[in-house]
């Protein structure tokens, strides 16, 4: 399938590097636009890919085009782009802009889902919230291709800003969590190259366990030995409100979601 994206930030970059894996059979075309000609170089260089002229250079010679720009860039995008696209799909990866307002910006008939991955992507570790939307024959070949960088969760759009907060939100997430850990492991005597490489070698094998267990209960059973080192950690934990505080993050992130659906223009 040959994959144009329109952008060319970070998460159209680790797309195209998830897609772009040694080893990866029958890998896709991949063609990168932006009205930033220097950060559509960057990106295409990183992966081997092409730089389109234009959008009509783009369009044309895509099977599927992603739309990888701000929410706010969202409606002036497809407005360029909805006299090229014919019968090419089309899956916005824009945070907030619901399926309603791509489809009022396209042609009647148009092929459009909507997709929020995470920048795991790039590892083939990423998760895909898919909404198919009108993609209708077109919608098991885009779940496909985004499977191939990762797991793909099809949801009722409804759930797509509490599930983006959850997953999409997951990498910076867990990022903030570990360095704390590390920066905890300082103030008890540890070098901070020494805490910061335990605490990220720590979650990767956490996560990695996760991922064979499928349980975050079962594997909080087996490690929170009763009267040890980590259930004291984890009742400490609870004593000081985590849950909650990770409860108020997820409903934070929803919330900031609906503020960045930009006003739906008339065309």
């Amino acid at each position: 399938m040959d994959v144009g994206f329109i952008g060319a930030g970070h998460i159209a970059r680790a797309l195209g590097q998830g897609w772009s894996r040694p080893g990866l059979e029958d890998a896709p075309g991949l063609r990168y636009f932006d009205v930033s000609r220097s950060a559509a170089e960057a990106t295409a260089q990183a992966m081997g890919a092409d730089v389109a002229p234009d959008l009509l250079g783009l369009v044309e010679r895509s099977e599927l085009v992603i739309v990888a720009v701000r929410p706010q860039q969202v409606q002036d995008v497809l407005t360029e782009t909805a006299p090229l696209l014919g019968p090419r799909a089309l899956v916005s990866v824009a945070a907030g802009v619901p399926l309603a307002d791509l489809r009022a910006a396209l042609p009647d008939g148009a092929r459009v889902g909507r997709v929020m991955p995470n920048v795991a992507a790039a590892l083939g570790l990423g998760v895909f919230l898919f909404v198919p939307g009108t993609l209708g024959s077109r919608a098991a070949a885009v779940e496909e291709l985004f499977a191939r960088a990762g797991e793909v969760v099809a949801l009722d759009e409804g759930d797509f800003d509490a599930a983006t907060a959850v997953a999409g939100c997951m990498p910076g997430v867990l990022a903030a969590l570990v360095h704390d850990l590390a920066r905890a492991g300082e103030r008890r005597g540890l070098e901070p190259d020494a805490a910061r490489r335990l605490a990220v070698a720590g979650a990767h094998g956490a996560a990695a366990v996760l991922a064979r267990e499928s349980d975050p209960e079962a594997v909080i059973a087996a490690a929170a030995t009763p009267g040890g080192m980590t259930a004291a950690a984890i009742a400490a934990l609870e004593e000081r409100g985590v849950a909650e505080a990770l409860a108020v993050a997820v409903a934070a992130a929803a919330e900031r979601a609906k503020e960045l659906t930009p006003p739906r223009r008339t065309r």
